[in-house]
Formats: C-alpha cells, structure tokens, sequence
C-alpha cells in the first residue's frame, strides 16, 4: 500500500472506539504520531506471524472456528490490508521450550527462492494434506512410552506468500513481526533467549551467536508476563480423581486417531501420547494415563509455564538476554473483563427466606423477627459492621464444600472474590473470572482484576522493563525504543480473553479488535 488508509472500510485510525477501551485508543494516537513523523506511507516487506497462546488451534476448528478470528479470519483481514501473514500452529498444551522449538522450525522452514516459488509451508486455503516438518525438543523428562520416532510439528500457513521479497528465508535481515496472544508472547520471549546464542546444549539447531535481529518487534495481548492465578485455580479445580479421570480422557480422546485426522491435535507424540498399533480406546488410556498424570503435575507443560512460579523461572533465565540491549521492539496491551463485586448487604427478603428454612420459620416471619433482625443489619451497616454479600456467598460456599465432600460428590467450589465478570463475558470463561480472585492467598486485590483466563496486572510486560506507550514516539525521535523496553498502551474494559483473537465476540467488539490488529500491524510497519 502506498498510503496508511485500509484498503477496506474506515482507516483505522479515524474508527469509532468505545471509551471504556482507552488502550485502543492510545494506540490510534500513537500511530498518529507516527504517521507525522513517518510520512512516506507503509513498506509492508516484514511478515508478520500470528503466535497463539495456551489451548490454542491450528487448522479451523470443527473447520469453521478460526483461533485468530473465530467464525472470521483476522490472517485474511490483514492480508486484506497488504500485509504477508504466517499462522504459526503450536502444540496447545506444550510447555514454553516445545513450543519455541516448534515456531523456530517452522519459521526457519519458509524459503521463497528468486522466481517466487515457496517450500517448506502451506498456503492458506491449500486442500492438500500438509507434510509435517521434524523438530528437535532436546532432552525432556523421559516415560516408558515416548516412541523412537523422530518428532514433528505441522508447518506454518503462509498468507500472501505471492508478495514475499524474493528470495526469502528467515534472517536477521528478513525480519519477522510477532502478534503473540496470551502464552503466545512467553513463548516467544524464550524464543528470544534461544536466538540470542542463549540456547542449551541439548537445543543445537539454534544459533550460537546473537540473531535476535530477526524479530523486528513482538507485540502481545493478554499474554501471563508475571503468570496467572487461573493455573492455581486449574489445580484447585482437578484434585479429585474424577478430575484427574478427565484430564486423561481428554488426552486420549484427542491423541487418539492418526495426527491428520484430529479434530484437535494436542501435538503430545512426543511424549508416547499416540495409539499403539490396533489398540482400542479404552487399552491406549489405560497404558498412557499414568504417564499423562505424571506429565500433567509435571513443570514442562503449558500448565506450569503459564503459573507464576513458571513465569519467575522464564524471567530469570531471559533477563540478560532476550530483554537487555535488545534490537527488537516490545508492545504490550491489557484487558479487564471483570468488575468489582457489588457492595450490597442483606435485605428483608433475603433474611425472611433464610428463616423460613426452618420449621419455625414461618412463626418466626408472624413474629417479626426478619424485620426486626433487618433493622439490626441496618444499623450494622451504618457503622460498617455488617458482612457483605461477598462475605455470606463465602461462608455458603466453605458450608456447601464440606457436606459435597462428606457425601463423595465434586466440591472443589471457589469461593467469591474483590472481583466478578462482567454480564458480557464469555460464557466458558466467566467461571474462571469468578474464581480467581477468591483463590486462598491471593491476598492482593490487584490480582483479582481479570479477562477470564489472565490477570489484567500481569500483562503489562516483565518486571522493570515496562514503559507507557506515550512517550513512545518521542523516543523513537531520538534515535531509541528498543533496548529491551516493552511499550505499554493499557487496558481495554470491554474484551475478555477470547475477544482479543475475535472469538465468539460480539459485532461491535469485534470490530475494535480488528481495528486494533490493523494498527498493530501498521505500528509495526512504521518504526524503523
């Protein structure tokens, strides 16, 4: 493109965002700043790949959902903009180190020779099966079952390939953009550490000198740098065996059929997690499932690299190298989907119907003894002594956990927190949302603050590297903005988790979310 305007619609600098999005909208002002200080318009040479974070998908699922995009495709609506975009598909469970393994060997696989022809990635839209690269994960722990068979990841989706710069192979002068969302922007900050020459011995096909200059910048939505409290909660969740039971069906289930024929590939082979011969369902779970537990409350999984502990331990391993005088620019964005719990207190109804448990109950409602026992949480409450709701919904909670334990039944129930979803949440997460800030121990109101899967505090950026975005501009006047600063343009109040890949989202959200991408990739473009 030879001008900053979308190809299709409102430029998105000049798009209607909400108010309660204000990190949007920063981003609209940055991009503004830029476009005075650049004005020749957008080069749009540098690839930009799209990282997904834990759960995550490769092909479509059921072959109509999108990670990025859901029932749309953000790849396409970039690529509708004028800019090559690579879907990178990661193993949705994977600890940090498989997973930038597989991104660097699928990344490192794309070649376009000088007469334009591509190897080693699928096209978007290709009906062919597509042919599986070998990766190297180095030494994991070792099980009895992990098979003698080489390792292997799916390739990346290439969109657009027709305008790589010719030729084209991955370098530190074919620089690459990173979109991460969620564990995403972890995995490639290890990534980083890797390319840096920090790589371990068992990891020798990456470099042993400097190339971070392969990442132009790394931009992350919603992505754990601190962790998620949603791992303690994910814990707090499966301590029964029922659980536990699930946690193996759902391996099996997805591990199941040969790898081009699942629904949703866990990319867990590795591990012996795969059918062995003619075995039948029930005969493959009962040979893996004590192999899948172990790895399970093991720390190399996603489970664990998502965690605080986990991202503590990613923090002191990358600070020196993926951080420190790095060539590379840093974005980060926020999101809150969650509200502070109402501040209400007992009413006469609420007291009457707690009365009218008992047999006298109805007696007692004759007697005035709920008006009465009302009054008294009046006046409680004037002088602030009264339990608030969040308090009572606690205490039912701990009372209904015990006697669902008692009677054998699931009573791993989180009690209430400072913080609850909001109306729009998306269903699936709205549980998460609810239970994460009411985790034992989680003391500090600021962690209950969430999108339904991460805590809002801890997607700013790495501990005392984190700048806001508004001067961000003026640095880069100046000749500075990389060095290991990671630029942030705040929290969006109105998306949670999924929103921010365009999942089941609603028409207007949706429509933010795109703006947003489009500015991303066109902040991207602009910086030197």
């Amino acid at each position: 493109m030879s001008d900053n305007a979308s190809r299709t619609g409102t430029d998105p600098v000049n798009a209607f965002i909400r108010a309660d999005n204000s990190g949007i909208r920063k981003l609209q002002n940055v991009i503004r700043e830029l476009r005075e200080e650049f004005p020749g318009g957008l080069q749009q040479k540098t690839p930009i790949v799209l990282v997904p974070g834990f759960a995550g998908w490769g092909k479509p699922f059921l072959g109509a959902v999108n990670y990025f995009g859901g029932f749309s495709d953000l790849a396409a609506v970039l690529e509708a903009q004028g800019y090559i975009v690579i879907s990178a598909r990661l193993s949705p469970l994977s600890s940090n180190k498989e997973r930038a393994c597989e991104l660097f060997q699928q990344l490192s696989n794309i070649e376009i020779n000088a007469a334009g022809k591509g190897s080693g990635f699928e096209k978007a839209g290709d009906p062919a099966v597509p042919v599986p690269v070998s990766v190297d994960y180095g030494n994991l722990p070792l099980n009895s079952l992990q098979p003698k068979l080489a390792p292997e990841t799916w390739p990346a989706v290439v969109h657009g390939s027709d305008r790589f710069p010719k030729p084209w192979k991955w370098s530190k002068t074919n620089r690459l953009t990173f979109i991460c969302h969620s564990q995403g922007g972890t995995t490639v900050r290890l990534l980083l550490h890797y390319l840096s020459g920090g790589a371990p011995d068992d990891l020798p096909q990456f470099p042993t000198d400097d190339h971070r200059a392969r990442a132009k910048a790394v931009i992350t939505l919603g992505t754990p740098h601190k962790g998620t409290t949603v791992t303690d909660l994910a814990h707090f969740l499966l301590k029964d065996d029922v659980t536990k039971s699930a946690i193996v069906d759902l391996v099996t289930s997805c591990s199941f059929a040969s790898r081009t024929s699942r629904i949703y590939d866990l990319g867990l082979d590795h591990w012996g997690f795969t059918r062995s011969g003619q075995e039948t369902y029930l005969q493959m779970r009962e040979r893996i499932g004590p192999a899948v537990l172990s790895w399970w409350n093991g720390t190399v999984n996603g489970l664990y690299d998502n965690s605080l502990p986990g991202v503590s331990a990613l923090d002191i391993l990358t600070a020196s190298s993926s951080l420190n005088q790095s060539p590379t620019y840093f974005f980060t964005m926020a999101f809150c989907a969650t509200v502070p719990f109402p501040k209400r207190t007992l009413t006469h109804q609420d007291v009457q119907e707690f009365f009218d448990l008992f047999p006298a109950g109805k007696l007692a409602g004759l007697l005035g003894i709920p008006h009465f026992a009302v009054k008294v949480l009046n006046v409680a409450n004037w002088v602030s002594i009264s339990p608030p709701i969040v308090k009572v919904l606690g205490w039912v909670t701990h009372v209904a956990r015990r006697h669902l334990k008692e009677m054998h039944y699931f009573s791993q129930i989180p009690v209430p927190g400072e913080q609850i979803p909001r109306a729009d949440m998306l269903l699936v997460l709205a549980p998460f949302a609810y239970g994460m800030g009411g985790l034992a121990g989680n003391d500090n109101k600021e962690w209950g603050r969430n999108d339904g899967i991460v805590n809002t505090v801890s997607m700013d950026g790495p501990d005392g590297w984190v700048k806001g975005a508004t001067g961000f501009v003026d640095e880069v006047r100046m000749g500075r903005g990389k060095g290991g600063w990671w630029w942030y343009f705040g929290e969006n109040n109105t998306v949670d988790h999924a929103d921010q890949i365009g999942v089941f989202t609603d028409p207007v959200t949706n429509e933010e979310v795109e703006v947003m991408y489009k500015l991303f990739a066109e902040l991207a473009d602009q910086i030197p």
